[in-house]
């Protein structure tokens, strides 16, 4: 038969039952996806057309197996989507019944037999009273091979006696239906009225199935009873009795824990009865009794279980079986966590013992090892609930760290402490990238629980990772050596408060460490030495209480830069180090300008050198203010302008120009893991070593600031000035006339801008003098030259510097940078053709017209009147488009333009006499938006300028309404009666 005639030219309410088989028989063959759809879409037709019931009964007869699931499928559908009455309904069901008898009887498959109970479990949501004993009347019917009739079935006979006598596969049957009964209903709300008779029938059903399932749970199965089956059943029963919290049921199914447990020893049923006992402890706490964990305790020191706990630990090869009996012991462990707070508890705290113990399990945690995070997990929580027990007994100064259950606290510590220690390189390059991440992960997790307990604790866990960490230097144990570090580092947060743990401290950075380290990897393996070094970085509010260890840290530190594996964490190191103890190194900043100048010699990282670039900076920031200060300075400028100087040689090259790959510059110009191996583009070259410089540059911008910065905002006008350096007025236009000629050649490039203009902002926060510091004039005439791209950004720069020109000194430069910045904006915003041509130039404009009006209105308001009336239609149209920043910037800029209010009369009369002429565009503008052109995500934003414009206008009600009566509004849905309520509720 060929399936696109049978599809095409067949009516389909008319297709035969054959007809049907074949397209079901095609659906599941490999044709192309057009021609499923197409069968799919037919068959789902017929299912709900007027013959669906009885091509369902035509398909469940036929033998094929796929075709009587397609027809228990179809009455599936036809419950779910038609209603009967109530005598239809029992023909389906007797009909249903007898099916499944049949299909149990002549060999179906079992995913038909499931299908059907599937089907009669439907059947049950929808027409629960008409078979409301449903469990009952199927086992009859499955005993007697017959759907009987609904009220031969009695309520009040033994039903035990007909469990007993129903074969396996009739057992597996009812097992099934029962199982997806109580996952159906757990799906629907046991609070809606609508189906509160249909959770009390299902209910009721509970007493008969706990007959059966206590029938089919027994560790020792007997021919007729699946126990495996019957467990997953009662797993589904409990989640459903979880969900609707009915006390009756509850106590039935309390009868089914003991021979759940009693299944445990049972290799077969094991891992269904670990997930039932798992799912109660962590879920439905409530719902165990005493004897019930006394049961669970008898388990976990059995033969049984004490075999079970040390495979865990021991064997080399952990499968699933094992890690569930661990993670069954944390919920059970997690369930009793009140007890095992209690330290006279002995059989909790054995329990506790153990628990920790798995901590020491074979394998690498996140690797081969799957118990060890949810261990630590646990312990971690279990030392805050302690915490919190003890604050409420005020008993944090009584704790005794060698006395239960703080002790196994402490052996977790011991035990997690070690499991972190790296493996030999060997091992670990083994490892893909997700079994690292995930070993890495695991050791961000003890560094958590450290933190936890070390509030418990205090500075004894200090001194217990720095001996060890002592313990394991002459011994050379390198692995030992770095899971201590990475310990004590992991601590550095919780005492960076005062100087208590100092002396603990100075015998780890006084001792042989650091001469170690300094021998290099020959010695001392880079993950050692890259753990020992963050300890500095970590440390450094140490090295400023104790600047006689400063300079062998520091030491270290540049020694190791030159090390491309120490590179990163020394230069971070250096960095950190620097910017905290600044005042300290003031006299040796010549030893760090030849340090970084030989450093230069090398393949050194890009980063690292913006690092410790930033570290010289921030120590010759506090350097006092005299000529060895500008020195200081102008040899660092010095050392960094060679990059930008040979960039600049390097674009003058001409087009098409190329460098070979051991070409000096492009050892500059590209780290050593991107270095190119054949010839490059000049061009490329120049531009990359430029970006080198300018980072560089960004970098020494930062470490200048003062560490911190107080903005008086109250200095006047006339306060008096800090004399200029003509030293430092040489200095700004040195750094300025680089950076425009790195802008006049380099501009087309994003980072290049991006960097530029960081550097500005560098000097905007600052108060004092300094390098960076640049007249307001310099900026701004550098800011409203040529720039190839990214012209977005500098404006976004030019918000920043006019906000920062609002304080003290600064403030009498503000008229004259704005009168040229305005017009630039202004005029960068007339180019585009439409404003959504650039949204980012869009947003960033307006924002920064709206900060100019902000604050300085009378400024902006006497800019010429067709530059103004540009920039306010320029808003509207913003406030009318689609995209959402500039959108936003729109309703910001319309909320401060509505709510200006000022005592200069003149600059008052212009904004009101504006708002005359764009008060009736406006309001029609925000009726649009909120009448249906904006996003229910845009409607906050665009209510702030409606509710000024309602508070501030007399004229507001009669602008709205005109708007509201408006042909063009968005919506035809909202009548004339909601416009009139929606402006009388705006308007009150």
């Amino acid at each position: 038969m060929d399936t696109n005639a049978t599809m095409d030219n067949v009516p389909i309410p008319t297709m035969t039952l054959p007809e049907v088989e074949h397209l079901v028989h095609e659906m599941y063959k490999p044709n192309p996806p057009q021609t499923i759809s197409r069968i799919q879409e037919i068959l789902q037709t017929l299912q709900k057309s007027p013959a669906g019931w009885q091509l369902a009964d035509g398909l469940l007869s036929r033998p094929d197996d796929n075709i009587k699931f397609f027809g228990a499928l179809t009455f599936t559908v036809k419950l779910n989507t038609e209603s009967l009455s109530d005598e239809d309904a029992l023909s389906v069901l007797h009909k249903l019944v007898s099916f499944l008898v049949t299909s149990l009887r002549d060999g179906t498959a079992a995913f038909v037999v499931k299908k059907i109970c599937s089907t009669l479990v439907t059947y049950f949501v929808h027409y629960s009273h008409t078979w409301s004993r449903c469990i009952r009347h199927l086992s009859y019917s499955l005993d007697k091979s017959t759907s009987l009739p609904i009220d031969d079935v009695s309520d009040t006979a033994p039903f035990e006696d007909i469990v007993l006598s129903l074969d396996v596969e009739n057992f597996y049957a009812l097992t099934w239906f029962a199982q997806f009964l109580a996952n159906e209903v757990e799906k629907i709300d046991p609070k809606s009225t609508k189906f509160i008779p249909l959770h009390q029938r299902l209910a009721d059903n509970a007493s008969d199935v706990v007959v059966f399932l206590a029938h089919g749970i027994k560790p020792v199965s007997d021919q007729n009873v699946r126990p495996k089956e019957s467990i997953a059943c009662l797993h589904a029963w409990l989640q459903y009795g979880y969900r609707i919290q009915n006390q009756t049921l509850a106590q039935q199914l309390r009868t089914l824990v003991h021979p759940v447990i009693n299944c445990l020893p049972d290799n077969e049923l094991y891992d269904v009865a670990v997930e039932v006992l798992t799912f109660i402890l962590e879920d439905w706490r409530s719902f165990l009794l005493k004897d019930h964990i006394e049961s669970l305790y008898s388990v976990f020191e059995s033969q049984w279980g004490q075999d079970k706990y040390r495979l865990l630990i021991e064997s080399e090869d952990v499968d699933d079986e094992e890690v569930h009996f661990g993670l069954l012991m944390l919920a059970f462990a997690d369930f009793q966590v009140i007890e095992l707070m209690d330290g006279t508890n002995e059989r909790a705290q054995r329990l506790l013992t153990n628990l920790v113990g798995l901590l020491r399990a074979n394998g690498y945690p996140g690797v081969d090892n799957k118990i060890f995070v949810p261990i630590l997990e646990f312990m971690g929580s279990f030392v805050e609930d302690l915490l919190d027990t003890l604050h409420e007994a005020d008993s944090t100064d009584k704790v005794q760290w060698d006395k239960p259950p703080v002790w196994q606290i402490m052996q977790a510590v011991s035990e997690s402490s070690r499991k972190i220690q790296y493996p030999s390189i060997h091992i670990y390059n083994s490892w893909d990238s997700t079994e690292r991440v995930a070993f890495g992960d695991a050791r961000k997790d003890v560094a958590d629980f450290m933190q936890s307990v070390y509030t418990l604790i205090g500075k004894q866990l200090v001194t217990i990772f720095a001996a060890n960490l002592l313990e394991a230097l002459p011994r050379s144990s390198w692995a030992e050596l770095e899971a201590a570090a990475f310990c004590l580092g992991a601590l550095s947060d919780c005492v960076s408060d005062g100087t208590s743990c100092d002396d603990i401290l100075t015998k780890v950075f006084g001792s042989p460490l650091f001469d170690l380290l300094r021998q290099g990897q020959s010695v001392v393996p880079v993950r050692a030495r890259q753990t020992c070094l963050s300890l500095i970085e970590r440390y450094s509010e140490y090295f400023g209480n104790h600047p006689e260890f400063l300079p062998a840290a520091l030491n270290l530190l540049f020694s190791a830069v030159a090390d491309r594996h120490l590179a990163m964490p020394s230069s971070k190191s250096i960095y950190t180090l620097c910017s905290s103890c600044r005042s300290l190194l003031t006299l040796e900043v010549d030893a760090f300008l030849e340090q970084y100048g030989a450093l230069r010699n090398n393949d050194l990282d890009s980063l690292a050198e913006e690092r410790v670039v930033g570290a010289i900076a921030s120590i010759i920031q506090a350097m006092p203010e005299d000529p060895r200060k500008i020195n200081a300075f102008q040899r660092l400028l010095t050392i960094v302008v060679v990059d930008a100087d040979v960039s600049l040689q390097l674009s003058s090259y001409p087009e098409g120009s190329l460098l070979p790959p051991d070409n000096p510059s492009i050892l500059r110009a590209y780290d050593l893991n991107q270095r190119p191996t054949a010839e490059v583009p000049t061009s490329e070259v120049s531009l990359q070593l430029a970006i080198r410089a300018l980072r560089c540059l960004s970098s020494i911008a930062k470490g200048l600031q003062a560490p911190t910065e107080s903005v008086d905002l109250d200095a006047g006008y006339d306060s008096p000035e800090t004399p200029t350096d003509p030293n430092l007025n040489q200095i700004h236009v040195d750094v300025m006339n680089l950076l425009v000629r790195l802008k006049e050649t380099f501009s087309s490039n994003f980072e290049v801008v991006d960097v530029i203009c960081g550097i500005l902002r560098a000097g905007f926060s600052e108060t004092e003098p300094g390098p960076f510091v640049f007249p307001p004039q310099m900026v701004t005439e550098f800011m409203i030259g040529r720039w190839q791209n990214r012209v977005a950004t500098v404006v976004n720069t030019a918000s920043v510097f006019v906000t920062s020109l609002n304080s003290g000194n600064q403030r009498k430069y503000l008229l004259g940078v704005l009168g040229q910045l305005l017009p630039w904006v202004f005029g960068l915003l007339n180019q585009l053709s439409e404003p959504e041509q650039d949204p980012e130039l869009a947003q960033y404009g307006l924002e920064f017209a709206q900060r100019v009006m902000a604050r300085r209105p009378e400024i902006f308001m006497s800019q010429p009147s067709n530059m103004l009336e540009f920039l306010f239609m320029f808003a509207l149209k913003l406030l009318n488009g689609n995209e959402p920043l500039p959108k936003a910037a729109a309703a910001e800029f319309w909320t401060t333009f509505i709510s200006i209010q000022t005592d200069d009369q003149n600059t008052q009369a212009i904004i009101n006499n504006a708002m005359t002429y764009l008060g009736p565009k406006l309001s029609e503008s925000l009726i649009q938006n909120i009448g249906g052109k904006a996003s229910r995500s845009e409607l906050d934003k665009l209510s702030e300028p409606l509710k000024k414009l309602v508070a501030q206008h007399v004229q507001a009600r009669q602008w709205l309404q005109a708007a509201l009566q408006d042909p063009a509004f968005p919506s035809e849905n909202v009548s004339p009666e909601d416009k009139e309520l929606f402006l009388k509720k705006i308007i009150m």
